[in-house]
């Protein structure tokens, strides 16, 4: 699964624009304000089908101190945050925004998505109609805060398979939406170097599931290495070892970019977002089989510019398609 189109309203640093035609390999112009603030808007979508993600991302706009997030509920979905920092929250939002944001998100399907969407709406010809003349999803999630922005409600306020827009409220919400909004949980995932990779590490080492993830971070370096290891070290905390050394003697950029790798390979993320332009990234998505379907890489070296567009008169793409088109 990859992002298709993205449309943003009501962030302070993108107060308006719109990203079209998005291919698997975004390279972008940044960090800034925009960019940043791009990010936080495909987050927020994926946010509304996940009380974890949605505690993850409060905490990274500053909104509430850091803190364990709630155990995720299978088909329990987030409806508020509430004991906000009210100067984070009013920093986050554009003037005239009206204490809201907004976030339209388009999304093909890969085949294991499409063919359980089929499956869960086997009872809805429409669904199969709309597949059939375009194979993608769109979200439309909104969030919108009190007068004196310490909660803030999210929602989902449309769904649309191809052309064919379905309820997400009420008694004529589908039965099946449910099912299928939480196998789009953790499809998304942004990089953080705060994250505790090492423990997650050990964990995929000893775990049957994702013990064959952890075998291609090893060797995420190439035959050039070095060979990547996770073991317990003092106070039987997780280390990571380079060629059975301390990764730490390849210097802070060897462990940071081991912690990549592990976003790569163990996040269980088909898109990823990164402030990156190391080469692993692209070979996540040009890989045969490829454990990315697509990467949104930030870095001064990028080609592609993003703008605020208050005057929703132009997209906020300033630059021509980074590789390829998308697969269809």
């Amino acid at each position: 699964m990859y992002v298709v189109s993205i449309r943003v309203r009501g962030f302070r640093d993108l107060p308006a624009a719109s990203v079209e035609d998005c291919e698997r390999w975004m390279r972008l112009n940044g960090p800034s304000p925009a960019v940043t603030a791009l990010g936080d808007a495909i987050e927020l979508a994926f946010a509304a089908l996940s009380e974890t993600a949605l505690a993850r991302l409060a905490w990274r706009w500053g909104m509430v101190a850091e803190g364990l997030p709630p155990a995720e509920q299978e088909l329990n979905f987030p409806d508020q945050l509430d004991q906000l920092d009210p100067i984070a929250a009013e920093a986050l939002l554009a003037p005239d925004a009206k204490r809201s944001l907004k976030v339209d998100l388009e999304l093909h399907l890969d085949p294991p998505l499409y063919r359980q969407l089929r499956e869960l709406a086997a009872r809805e010809p429409r669904v199969v109609t709309a597949l059939a003349d375009r194979p993608t999803i769109r979200l439309s999630v909104g969030a919108l805060f009190t007068k004196n922005h310490d909660t803030m409600a999210i929602h989902l306020d449309g769904f649309t398979v191809g052309n064919q827009r379905f309820p997400t409220h009420g008694k004529d919400r589908p039965q099946w939406l449910s099912r299928f909004l939480v196998g789009l949980r953790g499809r998304f995932h942004r990089f953080d170097l705060e994250d505790d990779i090492p423990e997650q590490l050990l964990d995929a080492a000893t775990s049957r599931d994702s013990h064959e993830a952890y075998l291609a971070w090893q060797t995420a370096f190439g035959p050039a290495g070095p060979q990547l290891r996770v073991a317990r070290g003092a106070d039987d905390r997780p280390i990571l070892l380079g060629d059975n050394r301390p990764l730490r003697r390849y210097g802070q950029a060897g462990l940071d970019r081991a912690s990549l790798a592990a976003a790569i390979y163990l996040s269980g993320a088909d898109i990823l977002w990164a402030e990156s332009s190391d080469p692993l990234l692209q070979a996540a998505v040009e890989a045969t089989p490829s454990p990315l379907e697509q990467v949104f890489s930030v870095s001064p070296e990028g080609s592609i510019q993003v703008e605020a567009d208050p005057l929703e008169s132009k997209t906020a793409l300033k630059a021509p398609r980074a590789w390829g088109a998308p697969r269809s």
